[in-house]
This record gives structure tokens, sequence and C-alpha cells, in this order.
């Protein structure tokens, strides 16, 4: 029986536009050309992290990364943007008795910026906390413990088809795949996605069916 939620954050909850404004900033470059570089990636299906490589040249991620919260900027230099549809949902599966966790390939850091939105979730982590990042299968069995769950108990909502559904699926999470942000749209017709929703206003719908279905 599926009696928990765990969502992805970036591009799934939050919109991540400010986000990449700040890289943007950051490295230099214009916004348009950061988010060609990132689309690029993503019809590549290649690690969004390589961007930094690719604007500038003899970089990483990792370094750039470091310098960026040394130099007291942090993650995203602004509070987080939910997408408008994330609370009205989160507060729906509530009431209809879901147990709902967040939680992304995200510093540990991270997770106090979701805090501070004050979503009504059980739980906030990331990769970092958990010791396992996406697609790894140590993510996901890992996230379900850390809610006292199986993974075969989770639903997993994303929109990128190789970390949120395949790698959930294969994990023994039930994937609804999210169709926004770069990973979302370009993939969407993956033969892959079993359940996909347009806006996370359809999500509690969609779990009240699959409840019915399968009491």
């Amino acid at each position: 029986m599926r009696t928990t939620v765990v969502f992805d954050i970036g591009e799934t909850l939050v919109d991540e536009t400010a986000l990449w404004e700040s890289w943007a900033r950051w490295l230099g470059v214009p916004e348009f050309t950061l988010y060609g570089v990132v689309g690029g990636l993503a019809a590549a299906g290649r690690d969004h992290q390589e961007f930094v490589e690719l604007v500038k040249p003899g970089s990483s991620f990792a370094a750039e990364l470091a310098a960026k919260e040394g130099a007291g900027q942090g993650w995203a230099d602004s509070d987080l943007r939910l997408y408008p549809d994330a609370l009205p949902c989160l507060q729906a599966l509530a009431r209809d008795g879901w147990r709902i966790i967040v939680g992304g390939n995200q510093p540990a850091a991270f997770e106090r910026l979701v805090e501070d939105l004050a979503l009504p979730v059980d739980l906030v982590t990331s990769s970092a906390s958990l010791g396992a990042a996406k697609p790894d299968a140590r993510f996901f069995t890992r996230i379900a413990a850390a809610a006292g769950v199986a993974a075969e108990e989770c639903v997993h909502v994303g929109d990128r088809v190789d970390n949120d559904v395949v790698a959930a699926r294969s994990a023994g999470m039930l994937p609804v795949h999210v169709r926004r942000g770069p990973w979302g749209v370009l993939h969407a017709d993956d033969s892959a996605v079993d359940l996909q929703v347009s806006s996370l206003a359809e999500l509690p719908a969609l779990l009240r069916g699959l409840a019915d279905e399968n009491p």
C-alpha cells in the first residue's frame, strides 16, 4: 500500500529561475547563454553540472560552488520560489492523509531554505544528508527509511526521467513525472513514463484514483 509521497525539489516544487540567474551572474555570462547551455545538456542527456566546464573552461562545478559559498552567496542567493501549484498540492495531499517527504540532489545547507518555506511536510532532507544522490538506488531506500517506510510504500514525484522516473522505479517506488522544466519538457514523451502530470494541481486526484484502484 502506498502511504508516502516523496517530492523532488528543483523544477518540481521550486521554480529554479532565480537559482540559474544567480549562476549566470556568478559566472559572468548572459542568462540566455546559460539557459541555452543547460537546455543543450538536458537534450543530450548529460549531467547538468557540466554547464560550468562549458561556460568557464578549466573550472568545475565543485570548484565554483565552493567559491560561490565562500563568497557568502551559497547555492542560491535568494529565497526559494515555489511554483504556484506546489503549496495547494501539498495541502491537499496532507488532507488526504499522505505522509509527505521533500528531498533532492542538493547540499545539506539547501534543506534550511526549504524548511524556511514552512511547507506542510513531514520531512525535508537532501542527497548530502542521505549520503547518496539520484540516480543511485540508495538515495531512494534511504529517504524512505528516513521517513520510516519501505520504498515500495512510496510515490516519487519529479521532473527528470533518468533521476526521478527510471531510478525511482528501479528502487521500488511508483514514479510520477512532472512535465515542466528543461528535463521535464524535453523528455516528456519518453517511453519510461507511465504516469505524468502537467501541473501538481493534477496530482491529488491522480493519487486518489490510484488508491481507489488498489485499496
